[in-house]
């Protein structure tokens, strides 16, 4: 009987992105294609983190029927892994079987890497619960949603990137929406803005090692809107597949997904959106209804050469008195928290500090402050 090929032996591509720029859209338009193992979106070093802190865990010194059991309950039992668009063990006996192979693929993978071991590990698993045929897929795309982990796929799995780019103001202004609505007092607070602001910041910079697209591909959401089928035949080149018209449908798991708005739900839609929903001219008056002056000015000072390039006509003409006064309301907008542990002068101290960092340091800053 014919074995499948090691899962190990498929090149690793990553979407990366920051929030409300459309990652989830790209991901379930490459959900059902033939050649591409994607997994629902679980984000691999996110995942991580999260299980490190809640259990105390430690991958170096765990035992391999530990992790295997630790991430299979995860991903089973845990509530953020049950959405639509993450979820992807559908029961006990499944739930089972992915533990029993990952724990066979780590006791018996060489790969010396902890980290790449269980990643391909997670991805062997998932093949197995769900009837995969390995052979007939060419790569691994995997959903890691924020770019500060771009490094980590570039030095681990020498990995080629996918990132999704959309004009600033109509992602922050989402985000800032939804941030709003899940708190009880209906204000953003300062790690929920800077935990985007970061996460903008990660893209466009890495972004900036690859002018040739080499290993980097930037898809614009816009342009995606404005002609998917041509910016879909594009990416299947440069991914080394062949273009299906599966590439201009939404699913996960194949099944059809009617995306997310912070706009029409709390996550996501249950119902198609309205006709025209994501016309130019509607996106517009969305941020626009949302967003300031002043959070309109410093997100046109903070992002203006990502605004350049990808050719997003700004508001403001940017004299350097503009300029100033856009940096004085990043630094200083949106200094509060839902609750002070300590002094509130010290926090706001704390607060710039993270913001400078961001500037300067860029994902580097994740290694100072909690960003996961």
């Amino acid at each position: 009987m014919k074995k499948n090929i090691d899962v190990s032996k498929l090149p690793v591509v990553m979407i990366g992105s920051f929030g409300h720029a459309g990652i989830d859209w790209v991901h379930s338009l490459l959900d059902n294609h033939p050649q591409v193992l994607l997994m629902p979106a679980f984000s691999f070093f996110r995942t991580l983190e999260r299980i490190k802190r809640g259990n105390k865990f430690n991958l170096i010194r765990a035992k391999n029927n530990e992790i295997a059991k630790i991430f299979s309950d995860t991903f089973f039992l845990d509530e953020a892994y049950q959405l639509k668009r993450r979820k992807f063990i559908n029961n006990d006996n499944q739930r089972k079987t992915f533990e029993n192979s990952l724990f066979e693929y780590l006791e018996n993978s060489t790969e010396c890497n902890i980290k790449k071991k269980l990643f391909y590990g997670i991805h062997h698993a998932f093949a197995k619960i769900h009837n995969i045929d390995l052979d007939k897929k060419k790569i691994i795309i995997t959903h890691e949603h924020v770019c500060w982990h771009c490094s980590e796929y570039e030095k681990i799995f020498n990995s080629k990137f996918i990132i999704i780019f959309r004009d600033p103001r109509a992602t922050l202004a989402g985000g800032i929406l939804r941030m709003r609505n899940s708190n009880q007092d209906k204000k953003i607070n300062s790690f929920q803005l800077d935990t985007m602001l970061l996460s903008m910041n990660s893209a466009y910079n890495f972004l900036k090692k690859d002018a040739q697209k080499k290993f980097i591909y930037p898809l614009v959401n816009e342009l995606m809107v404005q002609d998917l089928k041509s910016e879909m035949i594009n990416l299947a080149k440069w991914l080394g597949i062949d273009y299906f018209g599966s590439m201009l449908k939404q699913t996960f798991m194949n099944k059809e997904w009617l995306g997310e708005s912070a706009y029409l739900a709390k996550d996501e839609l249950k119902e198609k959106v309205p006709n025209n929903f994501y016309h130019p001219s509607e996106v517009e008056k969305r941020w626009r209804s949302i967003l300031s002056p002043n959070e309109i000015l410093f997100i046109e000072v903070i992002y203006r050469n990502m605004m350049e390039r990808f050719d997003f006509k700004k508001d403001n003409n940017l004299t350097t008195i503009k300029i100033i006064k856009g940096y004085i309301s990043f630094y200083f907008l949106h200094q509060h928290q839902q609750k002070y542990y300590f002094n509130r002068y010290i926090v706001t101290l704390r607060n710039l500090l993270r913001r400078l960092s961001i500037l300067l340091l860029g994902s580097k800053t994740k290694y100072f402050f909690s960003f996961k």
